[in-house]
């Protein structure tokens, strides 16, 4: 099973009640077509960069984003149902990409820089006094 995010973008004028019951829709449909949902962040209300053909007088959108995991043809299907669903001004399903840990991964962690008061002066400690 692979890892997906579903970014949507709602009408903000639905108000928080009709959203969430929209995407209980949704969440269903996912868990319908044999994927499993992990959770739904829902990040409010955001100024929109463009207009949209499907509303072109909304200047902010809702917008919540879905973790999901499912197989390969998961994405496809929750496309299509979106396609065809009122209310939601714009979807994207794009594949997660776990983030790798730098230690993890083998590679060597920058050291981080150290505060130091304005006007003072450090020696470099090379071992020799």
């Amino acid at each position: 099973m692979k890892a997906y995010e579903l970014v949507l973008i709602f009408n903000p004028n639905l108000g928080e009640e009709k959203i969430s019951e929209i995407l209980g829709k949704i969440e269903s449909k996912i868990k319908g077509f044999g994927g499993e949902v992990e959770k739904a962040d829902k990040m409010g209300i955001k100024r929109l960069a463009s207009t949209f053909k499907k509303a072109k007088k909304l200047t902010q959108g809702y917008y919540v984003v879905v973790f999901f995991s499912g197989e390969a043809t998961l994405p496809g299907q929750i496309s299509a149902y979106l396609k065809v669903t009122e209310n939601i001004v714009r979807y994207s399903v794009l594949q997660a990409v776990p983030k790798e840990d730098p230690e993890i991964a083998g590679k060597p962690v920058e050291a981080e820089a150290e505060a130091v008061n304005v006007g003072e002066i450090r020696e470099a400690s090379s071992g020799q006094s």
